[in-house]
């Protein structure tokens, strides 16, 4: 009876979320994939029309651009941010704290919205230049350098919170006895950070790293919001005009199905690369 008792508690509380899970996320996968192949019949048709478009390749390569150029933002931006904040107390520590982490409290869409009045040819940031005699800048020019610098920036300024708190938390695992030590040999502020903080920083960067990585890669909105479909085009905003747009729910599958492997890829690359730190650091 016992026995019984446990097998119902052990379907109750893994059977049905495994199946809730395999229902909600697998069997439209699953879905997808074979819609991806499908042509009058299994074929690959549609792959061969996605990789021989020109806007594909682009959206490629913004799907490169975009997060690498937001990774050297957010993790530069993130550092200083941990560093500055990470070892203060008090009340003014924290509402700096609260300061640093409020664009990733904001909703993404209002915080785009903002953005857009910002950054549009005649929004605030033209203005401001205007009063100071500047000329207006091409900030959101779709497929101009400055969109994808734009792009870059607002998108950084998201997630940076994220990065800085990961990497503040790596900085309070570092033993304070560290400090004094290098402190008492005259050790120099750069001397201690290159030898002390980074080296016991890494874990957490490296964290972070593979953290937003693989999150950066599904950009989005932030695209969608400020450039349009072909302005700073991505894989994920390239699919969503073949679907919406063009009509084309094949090819757009096929599109996604490509994101996805790229995304799984990296998420293997990632975790194998987090795997060999972590054996690097308990190796005898």
């Amino acid at each position: 009876m016992g026995g019984r008792r446990a097998n119902i508690t052990l379907w109750i509380f893994a059977g049905v979320p495994t199946l809730f899970v395999l229902a909600v996320l697998l069997a439209p996968a699953v879905q997808g994939l074979v819609l991806s192949f499908a042509r009058g019949g299994p074929s690959t048709a549609n792959y061969a029309a996605v990789l021989g478009d020109k806007l594909f390749w682009r959206a490629l390569a913004g799907n490169l651009i975009v997060p690498a150029g937001s990774l050297v933002v957010e993790f530069a931006a993130g550092l200083t941010l941990a560093m500055v904040l990470g070892g203060r107390r008090g009340h003014l520590s924290a509402l700096a704290d609260i300061a640093a982490i409020l664009p990733f409290a904001i909703p993404e869409i209002v915080l785009l919205a903002i953005a857009r009045y910002l950054f549009m040819p005649r929004g605030y940031l033209n203005g401001a230049l205007a009063l100071i005699g500047a000329g207006p800048m091409p900030w959101l020019i779709p497929g101009s350098p400055w969109a994808y610098a734009t792009v870059i920036v607002v998108d950084a300024w998201h997630v940076t919170p994220v990065v800085m708190l990961i990497l503040v938390a790596g900085l309070h695992t570092i033993p304070p006895e560290l400090y004094e030590a290098a402190r008492l040999d005259g050790a120099g502020a750069f001397a201690v950070f290159r030898h002390i903080t980074l080296p016991m920083l890494t874990p957490a960067m490296l964290a972070a790293l593979v953290l937003r990585g693989i999150d950066a890669l599904r950009i989005f909105s932030t695209t969608l919001v400020l450039t349009g479909v072909e302005g700073v085009p991505v894989i994920s905003t390239y699919a969503y005009h073949l679907w919406t747009d063009s009509q084309q729910p094949r090819l757009a599958m096929a599109a996604s199905v490509i994101l996805a492997a790229i995304i799984a890829a990296t998420s293997l690359a990632g975790l194998a690369m987090l795997r060999r730190n972590a054996w690097l650091n308990t190796a005898p």
